[in-house]
């Protein structure tokens, strides 16, 4: 990290918040540090959708710990399309806002996942699919 460059360290926020900047077509995350320090990170709106993906990733190459119900972070969702890949996967894409994440996975699995939103949809007790 060069010397000009601040680090703002989510592990150590006491409180993270987010606010839209209308005028500037931007998100804005402010983190307040237990030390009292605030910081601010400024997110254009075209940006949004390659920072979705990319923090993904990342998060994908971190250890894996048993998911649990307390760190299950529920997002509303504009709309959701599923498709065809070139190599036989089955593409889910899941529009937020501005960004929209494609998600790929096995053609086997688009199976289960239907029929995981049927049972989500009829309101019987919905199944995950893994």
């Amino acid at each position: 990290m060069r010397a000009e460059e601040q680090r703002i360290d989510f592990g150590e926020a006491a409180e993270v918040s987010g606010e839209l900047l209308l005028q500037d077509n931007a998100v804005l995350i402010t983190v307040l540090g237990h030390d009292g320090r605030r910081s601010t990170l400024t997110i254009p709106a075209a940006d949004l959708q390659r920072l979705v993906p990319l923090l993904l990733l990342l998060g994908r190459a971190l250890p894996q710990h048993e998911p649990s119900d307390s760190n299950l972070s529920l997002v509303p969702t504009d709309s959701l399309s599923v498709g065809g890949l070139p190599g036989g996967e089955t593409l889910l894409a899941v529009a937020v806002g501005p960004a929209t994440v494609g998600f790929s996975m096995p053609a086997s699995a688009a199976e289960k996942l239907g029929r995981s939103l049927l049972l989500a949809g009829s309101d019987a007790e919905a199944t995950s699919i893994q």
